[in-house]
């Protein structure tokens, strides 16, 4: 028999034998129970805080409705990512270990309906962990601004994520004999995603620091040591004075050399985090994508948060600094709002604008998904395991690591 010929009744056999092993013990409900518990404690906590802290009852956005909803996506994805494993990791070198593979094998059972059936019993049983989770979705949903659009779309990248890991565990339960050093490299593996990616990423922005000319936008380095000498000399003569505003009419255009990093040249390296793969797949409220720079700040949305960011790192700087604004920041009575160009405005004591900046801030894009490359790069890599381990299910299996048990 092929071992790739899969069929409906072998699947179905599969899946269920795996089905009544695992809910066979009482254990399973238990920790189905705690982590219903622990999910409810984490969503209460989380909205309490919103509500109470970055909540913004003053728009339409809900008392920090979109802030709960994002940190409960994320907490359900963490812990996902971290329960997947525990069920494929240790499935093939277990049964081989127990000595109950070698008798499915023996049966008409093909690799792939072995494979697939272990797969998606254990990504039922992770789904289910996960969906406990939609009672405090909800939650967050009546908080306001979050659609079942929004919900739907998320879960569903949530559980291809949860399914992706579980096909790793499972190519390392079937690659290694032991099923500790199996369950320690999908867990491994699931580090490097999340957040080896991260400081890799990190290390890689301090290597590409390259020298840039930019111009700037405010004192220039003569003046600026001209104020610091009269502030000098003010304090000295008037102690109990405060610090005589800075001379925001001397603000012109001058250059200076700067070695910066430039993250935009390996900010790719993010596009295969399972965190941003989710936040940028997070469909946004209609109307916010052209301005997500107002909606993240309004709503304190950690999936927009981490869109707007990984967009951010991928634009390429403009080389112009602003600099007299923040100037502007020192002075009794004024204040620095953004137009709709980008433009930092600058307005006195009156409210009339006595300043716009030259200087426009980066317009990110996001209107063009990133998710997509991410995720396929992560059905790269579960398609790979899961094929190794259809590989090392056939029969005959070839030479076997000394020590394995057949039977």
């Amino acid at each position: 028999m092929s071992s790739w010929r899969l069929s409906a009744n072998g699947l179905r056999t599969v899946v269920e034998l795996e089905l009544r092993q695992r809910i066979r013990s009482r254990r399973w409900i238990w920790a189905l129970v705690g982590w219903f518990a622990l999910i409810g404690a984490i969503t209460s906590l989380v909205i309490w805080a919103a509500s109470k802290n970055w909540g913004n009852p003053d728009t339409d956005l809900g008392p920090g409705g979109p802030m709960a909803f994002g940190l409960i996506t994320y907490f359900v994805l963490g812990l996902g990512l971290m329960i997947a494993p525990a069920f494929t990791s240790t499935s093939i070198n277990g049964d081989r270990a127990a000595g109950t593979l070698a008798t499915l094998q023996a049966t008409r059972l093909s690799a792939i309906d072995l494979a697939m059936g272990r797969l998606i019993a254990a990504w039922l049983t992770a789904a289910v962990f996960v969906l406990v989770a939609t009672p405090f979705i909800a939650w967050s949903m009546v908080l306001g601004s979050i659609s079942v659009w929004q919900v739907l779309v998320v879960f569903l990248v949530v559980l291809a994520e949860v399914a992706i890991v579980a096909a790793i565990g499972l190519g390392w339960s079937a690659l290694l004999s032991r099923a500790a050093g199996a369950a320690a490299m999908t867990y491994l593996s699931v580090i490097v995603l999340s957040v080896i990616t991260v400081v890799v990423f990190a290390l890689a922005t301090m290597v590409s620091v390259t020298p840039q000319t930019e111009r700037v936008w405010g004192l220039t380095p003569a003046a600026q040591e001209e104020y610091a000498k009269y502030v000098n000399d003010y304090l000295e003569e008037h102690p109990d004075a405060a610090s005589p505003p800075p001379p925001v009419d001397k603000c012109t255009w001058w250059e200076r050399t700067t070695y910066q990093p430039r993250p935009d040249k390996v900010w790719w390296m993010l596009v295969g985090n399972p965190f941003v793969v989710v936040a940028d797949a997070a469909p946004l409220p209609p109307g916010v994508s052209a301005d997500l720079r107002s909606y993240r700040r309004l709503s304190n949305d950690p999936l927009a948060s981490v869109r707007y960011a990984v967009r951010s790192l991928g634009i390429p700087s403009t080389h112009e600094i602003d600099d007299c604004s923040s100037y502007y920041m020192e002075l009794p009575g004024y204040s620095v709002e953004w137009d709709a160009d980008d433009n930092a405005v600058v307005k006195g004591p009156d409210g009339k604008v006595v300043n716009v900046s030259p200087v426009k801030r980066k317009v990110v894009n996001v209107e063009s998904p990133v998710w997509p490359w991410g995720l396929g790069f992560h059905f790269a890599w579960g398609a790979l395991f899961f094929w190794i381990a259809v590989r090392r299910l056939s029969i005959p299996a070839g030479v076997l690591p000394r020590g394995t048990r057949v039977a």
